[in-house]
């Protein structure tokens, strides 16, 4: 069998291109000026709330617990009920990114959207700590489940040549959440109590208004039209035996080379943004010599300029500089990552670390993660790879987490080895890896065809 010929003409009849039409050269995105239709943004802003909702409650969570000291909450229950969070996230993902390929993404982020309204309003209603134990396991496990799923989601609805573009969105919706909720932080922060509340039934608001207008939304076209042709291609096999796609294939080569590499991919070069997240304020306050108001305008202003970059992320994506602003942005994530150790550790090399890190990031960071993700895993293994990768990372940075104070402790250079290094093995494992592997879809398409696994993965 000719793989190649066989393989053209399976792409060919998937996407319903005719035959004479096979050896004509296809547009490029910079040739033609994609329009995005209102659905297709509808889709990127609902399903993106996940990012929103994300942040949300993660920020949310360490300002209201603070605030819920009045209900008799210690450091240690704060500890405990973080690290709950951290790890239902985890294995949130890995059972919702499943389920989204088995069952369709719209049952699945339906039902997840009612569980974290649920949790959401659990933590803010809870009249004592024990219904924080209650709220916090719902709350990690909901939206851990949503992500991978929405993600899929804002993809496969979106066209040729946008994808890119909508699914980055989803990045500037998690920065706006920060924004949104330091805000609300600032107007509730001497309320005690009530300030916590307050925190919580903010974002309650935001999922059930999201709940309700998702309830509108479709199921993906993309993985209806896959599933529909795996259920036939299974009940033709099987003599009316329907057998879904199994997680083995992805464990399995050639998948397992995606999956492996975009989690050593994303679990590593999270390590740095999850430290700034929880420990920059440390770092300025301890070695710094500045106050935790002068740290916070500093997170404001890094804020505004991930905002900034996402939208610059948004626009060169989907273009042939795709890979020119990697190789940029990973030199300056790098360098950023190595300010403190090269120039010792100040404030102004802090401040460095956190805006050039935060520049460098949008690009050679999670928002790549994100494209890769969607690319590189066909539809009805794209959530699972998702979820997988996610729960990957997230144990990875509770783990780091752990053991980053006690670093510090030692002095912060050897923290800063710990995050060079990672992040320079992430931008060798991007550039010399990642990109260079084929899509999910045509990749599937060629073992349709007949290829082995070993002729269906090459790089390019």
């Amino acid at each position: 069998m000719d793989v190649s010929h066989s393989l053209h003409e399976t792409i060919q009849r998937r996407i319903g291109v005719p035959a004479m039409t096979a050896t004509a050269t296809a547009p490029t995105v910079d040739s033609v000026k994609v329009r995005i239709p209102k659905n297709a943004w509808k889709v990127a802003v609902l399903a993106g709330m996940a990012s929103y909702l994300d942040a949300g409650v993660l920020v949310t969570n360490g300002g209201a617990l603070v605030l819920y000291k009045g209900l008799g909450v210690t450091n240690q229950h704060i500890s405990q009920l973080s690290a709950i969070l951290t790890f239902l996230f985890a294995f949130g993902a890995l059972f919702g990114g499943r389920l989204g390929d088995r069952f369709g993404r719209r049952k699945v982020f339906t039902a997840t959207m009612i569980g974290l309204a649920a949790g959401i309003a659990i933590m803010a209603f809870a009249p004592s700590i024990a219904f924080l134990y209650v709220g916090i396991p719902i709350l990690g496990f909901s939206i851990g489940a949503d992500l991978p799923v929405s993600m899929s989601m804002i993809a496969e609805e979106a066209p040729e040549g946008a994808k890119g573009k909508l699914v980055a969105f989803s990045h500037v919706l998690w920065m706006v959440a920060i924004g949104t909720v330091s805000l609300v932080q600032v107007f509730a922060g001497g309320l005690g109590v009530l300030g916590g509340r307050i925190m919580w039934i903010h974002l309650l608001i935001v999922a059930v208004v999201v709940l309700v207008l998702r309830s509108t939304m479709p199921e993906s076209s993309e993985w209806q039209r896959a599933h529909d042709r795996a259920v036939r291609s299974a009940t033709s096999a099987q003599g009316g035996e329907i057998k879904a796609v199994t997680l083995k294939q992805l464990f399995s080569k050639p998948f397992i080379f995606p999956l492996v590499g975009l989690a050593l991919f994303y679990g590593i070069v999270n390590l740095s943004a999850n430290t700034g997240g929880q420990f920059a304020t440390l770092l300025y306050t301890e070695f710094a010599g500045m106050s935790v108001s002068q740290a916070g305008l500093v997170g404001v202003v890094g804020l505004a300029v991930g905002v900034g970059m996402s939208l610059v992320f948004m626009r060169v994506i989907d273009t042939k500089y795709r890979y020119a602003a990697f190789a940029i942005g990973a030199v300056i994530y790098t360098f950023s990552q190595a300010l403190p150790l090269i120039f010792g550790v100040h404030a102004w090399t802090l401040i460095g670390w956190q805006l050039l890190g935060g520049v460098g990031g949008l690009v050679a960071g999670e928002p790549m993660w994100k494209i890769w993700s969607q690319e590189l895993f066909p539809t009805l293994l794209r959530s699972s790879g998702q979820g997988f990768t996610t729960f990957f990372t997230r144990i990875l940075a509770a783990l780091m987490a752990l053991i980053t104070a006690s670093l510090m402790a030692t002095g912060p250079a050897t923290l800063f080895i710990i995050l060079t290094v990672a992040v320079a093995f992430t931008s060798v494992l991007g550039w010399f890896w990642l990109r260079r592997m084929p899509k999910g879809e045509d990749v599937e398409a060629a073992l349709e065809a007949g290829a082995t696994p070993e002729q269906a993965f090459q790089l390019k």
